[in-house]
């Protein structure tokens, strides 16, 4: 082999491999609104939890260190009747994803409301508890800090029940038709939602969530 035609060969593999190695893209995380769905797992005698809306953020710590909230939407409606205690939850985020493309968040804190009872609005007592485990952020050049998936042991008035969290960015498209049922078709079609994103209408909450455990690609 020439020179000349060695030289073309290893500059064409320089290129190739520019165009299909993409650098990492640490760990993003889109804010604010996230929607959610809660999947069971195992027996439980408590309600279903219907999904909801979650406050996601990423923090920088005076160290460089980072940090993720977690804010759902069940203690926000709480906070009025029990400011005291925090409504989000936080951990430490790690700077790099792992070999899935995920990021995960460690050490995250329980977060618990504890709100008495007011007589006049004929509103029972209420204690909810969030423990997540597990939360892993996916990040990806295609989905860049858009979705996630945890675990989550949650208890509301002494019962206790554990899921699967999947969740994604944007979180406030809504999916209701003019009749007001679920519409899968409005996810498919919503200009603010990633086209790659495999979506469904979560029918407690009539907004779009993943349609299987992220990461949820077509």
């Amino acid at each position: 082999m020439t020179r000349r035609l060695l030289g073309l060969v290893l500059a064409t593999s320089l290129i190739a491999a520019c165009e299909t190695e993409q650098p990492p893209i640490g760990c993003p995380v889109q804010s604010l609104t996230w929607s959610v769905t809660y999947k069971p797992k195992g027996q439980s005698s408590c309600p279903a939890k219907a999904g909801e809306q979650l406050g996601i953020q990423k923090f920088s710590t005076p160290t460089g260190d980072e940090q993720l909230s977690i804010k759902p939407a069940t203690l926000v409606a709480l906070e009025e009747r029990d400011p005291e205690r925090l409504a989000y939850s936080l951990g430490a985020l790690a700077k790099e994803a792992d070999t899935e493309g995920f990021c995960s968040a460690s050490n995250v804190a329980t977060a618990e409301k504890r709100a008495p009872a007011l007589d006049a609005e004929g509103l029972p007592p209420k204690n909810v508890v969030y423990q997540w485990s597990n939360v892993r952020i996916l990040a990806i050049p295609l989905a860049p800090g858009t979705q996630m998936v945890a675990d989550l042991t949650y208890t509301e008035d002494g019962c206790t029940a554990e899921y699967e969290v999947w969740g994604m960015w944007p979180g406030d498209v809504d999916c209701a038709n003019e009749e007001g049922e679920p519409d899968n078709e409005l996810c498919a079609e919503a200009t603010g939602i990633n086209p790659d994103f495999a979506t469904t209408c979560d029918p407690t909450q009539l907004r779009c969530v993943p349609a299987k455990r992220p990461p949820s690609l077509k």
